[in-house]
Order: C-alpha cells, then structure tokens, then sequence
C-alpha cells in the first residue's frame, strides 16, 4: 500500500464508512447523517481508493464487509470516538458548548419506551442540551435487532437480549400486574387463584414483546393454558380494550397508574403476581461508546441510586 496516499484520509470519511458498516445500507447510512446517497457512497469509494482496498461487497441486494472492512471497521471506530472526545474537550477548554455531530441513539422496549424513557431523555436534555436525542420504541425483539444491526448506541429492555458480547446492568424495577375492568367479576375478589385468572380470555402484546413472555413463561411453568383472545399491538390499545370488558391482562405497573387512579381499570389480586422483573441497560462490548452515550448511561445510573 502507498501509505503516504493516507495523509489526506479525513475523520468525515471513516465516519461515513463506520455508519455503513454498522448498518449495512448506503441509504440508510445516508438518512442517519443527513446527507445524499451518493455523496455516502462515493466517500467510501474514495476510501477504498486510498487504501486500495476492498471495503464493502454487494451480495445480490445485500452489502457485507469484507475481511478488510472489518479490520478498518475495528480502528475506525475508534478513531472517530477519540476525534469527537478530542473536539469536545477543545471546546470545554474555549468555554463553549460542543455541538454533537452524532445523535444519541437509544432504543427502548414498548412499555419502558412510552412510559419512562420520555422523562428521563427531557430531564438529561435539560442537562446537556447539546446533544441530539434518538429514541427508537419497539418490542423485545426489535430492539435487539437495533443494537446488533449497530443502529442504536444502547438498549433499554426488560430482559437483555441473548446476544454474545453483550454489557448488562440492571436499571429500574418492572412489576407486572393482573388488570381488568372495574366491573369484571374478579375485580373485588381478596385473592385470585391462578388455575382461576387461566379461565379468562387474555388480551397480550404481539410474539416479541417481553411481557408477553413473561406471562407465556409463568403459565407453562404452573402447568396452566393460556387463553389468548385478542392480540394488540401497544399497551395503550390493550388498556383500552380491557377497560371495554373484552378481557384481562398483564401489564406493567407503570403503565396502568393512571388508569388505577381513575379507576378505569383495576389490579386483580392474583396468586404469584406482581412478577418481579427488570429493566437493563444494555450494549455491545465490542462497539465503543460514543462520549454522550457514556454520559448518558451515567445519568441513568445517578437515577437508579435515586430512585433506590
């Protein structure tokens, strides 16, 4: 290799290179930095012009990285993590606030997304405005595929995704309790059997979803069928449908505090509930943290010790 060809290698480029790398898409890559397709992909063709490399293959309509991108891949990243850290405390040195080129790319699993991340991402704005925010909500299942696909910096998830490399740590409490409508037949009972709650008609999020798999994985454990009336696609329109009287569920408590104030729905007092589950915050070990992710996550802690 000419190496003397790489002094006029730029920070921009590997940044353009990592974020088609981590997504596999020209296109995609392009939306996540706000600039044209083209303009992408000619950067990474210039890239591999100045390595004299092959960098990426296009594989039918999939685009993979050679042996040789995942090499550059691996200091690449590095490199543009130690660029934004270097340019950051440039500016805290003239006094100034750093404006963040790279977003803060979070994804959230539906409930902890709708119900809880909303306020803490206003309350970490407020400290670090600065910093552009990203928060992707999906179920279990698409959230991990967001951090392996590389798109999101962290997870926040009621369990942590069976991922190989992954970094876990416990956030916040999530019980799930047993609602239905106030005029359900078992909304005044002291205590519910189990066996008895099996004789209802539930109302569950799609396959995916993290509590529904929690409450699949509680049922087969006591050896009990779990009828499954209906499937719904967020917690909001199974709140709304269990209110109608359509049937049970099990939901997170933080999602149906409002609804219990107002008595729109009640909590059943049922044998083995509330299940005691948590949420994590996750990421990939092999991927580094960009500075505003590492503060963030921080921040999260600092809210855990808070909140006890």
């Amino acid at each position: 290799m000419d190496w003397p060809r790489l002094d006029s290698l730029t920070i921009r480029q590997l940044r353009v290179f990592c974020t088609v790398a981590q997504l596999l898409s020209y296109t995609r890559a392009a939306e996540e930095l706000g600039c044209q397709q083209p303009t992408v992909s000619a950067l990474v063709a210039e890239l591999e012009r100045m390595t004299q490399l092959t960098l990426l293959e296009q594989w039918g309509k999939r685009l993979a990285l050679t042996d040789e991108g995942r090499e550059l891949y691996a200091h690449a990243q590095h490199v543009v993590v130690e660029a934004d850290e270097a340019w950051r405390a440039m500016a805290e040195q003239r006094g100034i606030e750093s404006p963040e080129s790279v977003p803060l790319r979070v994804a959230a699993d539906t409930t902890v997304g709708t119900y809880v991340m909303p306020h803490l991402l206003g309350a970490f704005h407020q400290r670090r405005s600065a910093i552009a925010l990203n928060l992707r909500v999906a179920n279990r299942a698409e959230v991990r595929a967001c951090l392996l696909a590389g798109e999101v910096d962290l997870v926040i998830a009621g369990r942590p995704p069976a991922i190989e490399g992954l970094v876990a740590e416990p956030f916040l409490p999530n019980p799930l309790v047993a609602v239905a409508s106030p005029d359900h037949v078992l909304a005044t009972q002291p205590q519910v059997l189990l066996a008895r709650l099996a004789d209802e008609v539930f109302l569950l999020r799609e396959v995916g979803s993290g509590t529904r798999a929690a409450v699949e994985e509680l049922f087969e454990v006591a050896g009990l069928p779990l009828k499954i009336g209906m499937v719904l696609g967020h917690v909001e329109a199974i709140k709304r449908a269990v209110a109608a009287g359509l049937g049970v569920s099990v939901l997170s408590e933080v999602a149906v505090r409002r609804e219990v104030r107002y008595r729109t729905l009640v909590v059943l007092q049922v044998e083995h509930f509330p299940v005691q589950r948590r949420w994590y915050i996750a990421r990939l070990a092999d991927r580094p943290l960009s500075a505003s992710a590492a503060e963030f996550i921080e921040f999260l802690r600092e809210y855990r010790l808070r909140k006890g």
